[in-house]
């Protein structure tokens, strides 16, 4: 597929998984506009964009362990080229695993499993769909 198919394709599972598109940012082209003053060489950015999505449950099961957590929300994708291939590349991490190995809320642990859990469970369907479009 070509780049904007897969940022399109991204953001459509993700909304067919039950999650909300927040925004789509195009990091390379945000980097490439800065000052050429503040850059230490030349300007030569990988093409990367990022799908910002929320998840409602997720977010109010957040919510409800700690406000202040909601500061990590919402998840974001990475799509992006690389100068090492001709291919377009996606990527995840899950805040919701950082929540908990970064032991933000030590005394909630069963909780914090959950919302793991419940993360989990709506990734892989996203995952498994786009793997399923990309291939």
């Amino acid at each position: 597929m070509e780049y904007e198919e897969v940022v399109d394709t991204v953001m459509l599972e993700h909304e067919l998984a039950g999650f909300e598109t927040i925004a789509v940012n195009e990091i390379s082209g945000l980097v490439e506009e800065l000052p050429r003053e503040l850059y230490d060489s030349d300007v030569d950015v990988q093409r990367t964009t990022l799908v910002i999505v929320c998840h409602a449950r997720i977010a109010k099961r957040t919510l409800d362990l700690d406000p202040a957590l909601t500061s990590l929300l919402p998840c974001a994708t990475a799509v992006y080229e690389s100068d090492d291939d001709d291919r377009v590349h996606v990527h995840h991490k899950s805040i919701t695993k950082a929540i908990r190995d970064l032991g933000f809320c030590p005394d909630r642990d069963d909780e914090i499993e959950e919302l793991v859990e419940v993360t989990g469970e709506l990734m892989e369907d996203v995952w498994r769909n786009l793997e399923e479009q990309l291939e």
